[in-house]
């Protein structure tokens, strides 16, 4: 990822905020490993396997086209949308809120997540790029988790580009960010270097960041991003989740 300025684990891309680092076991008490198996597991006990799949023709906006169905464009050469599918919208994600699980990984997860959120805006707000982010008014806010969703990313999986702006910012709703922990990275080929490469598209440039076991990544809700198909030895299982401050 090239930045042209970091701080720590806070990048600037041109010159949107990203958080991006790797957890430590310091922060969890044990090995990495072991931390992120109890998190498989506390999945794997607490959902069936469609609500941790990734979505492919649920990506795309049906109403857009009309009454024919998905296998019926698929056949066609040439067709066109009045409207890019899923760009700013809510496109189906299953919203399973894993991280709303009252489980002792899971809590401890979510509080490193909502530490990392809040470091984030602080060290934002002392940069004086944006002047929204105040850091006065920052350190009176309380930070919410509004949803999360755990997935299991297979062989050719992807994400279509899209952000996750789901509400005006407001007195209500402050500072809407977006993020991921990767639970496993799920070992991509070496020989495609872009797969699974998480895309931020910020003002006609494109970011590609390689995920790893372990690694935190948030950003600004409304950054447009993709995932590139992904192709690994592994199945690649993330955490996505929304927050803002109140």
């Amino acid at each position: 990822m090239k930045s042209a300025y970091q701080d720590g684990s806070l990048h600037l891309l041109n010159p949107i905020p990203v958080w991006k680092r790797i957890i430590t076991e310091e922060e969890v008490g044990c090995s990495i490993e072991v931390f992120n198996n109890n998190l498989i597991n506390a999945a794997k006990q607490h959902y069936q396997n469609w609500e941790v799949e990734v979505p492919d023709e649920k990506h795309l906006d049906k109403s857009s086209i009309g009454k024919e169905s998905i296998n019926e464009l698929s056949n066609r050469e040439i067709f066109s949308h009045s409207e890019k599918p899923s760009i700013g919208k809510w496109h189906a994600v299953p919203t399973n809120n894993f991280l709303n699980l009252e489980i002792s990984e899971v809590r401890q997860l979510r509080d490193i997540l909502v530490g990392d959120y809040q470091t984030a805006l602080k060290q934002f707000a002392n940069l004086e790029f944006d002047t929204t982010y105040n850091l006065n008014e920052i350190n009176t806010l309380l930070p919410k988790m509004d949803e999360s969703w755990i997935q299991f990313y297979k062989n050719g999986d992807n994400k279509v580009l899209h952000n996750h702006l789901r509400y005006e910012a407001s007195d209500e709703y402050k500072h809407i960010w977006a993020g991921g922990y990767y639970i496993n990275d799920g070992k991509p080929d070496e020989w495609q270097p872009y797969s699974g490469r998480f895309e931020f598209n910020i003002r006609h440039n494109r970011y590609f960041i390689k995920p790893k076991t372990g690694m935190i990544l948030m950003w600004p809700g409304d950054i447009l991003h993709a995932v590139n198909p992904f192709y690994g030895s592994e199945e690649r299982i993330c955490i996505n989740f929304n927050l803002h401050s109140q």
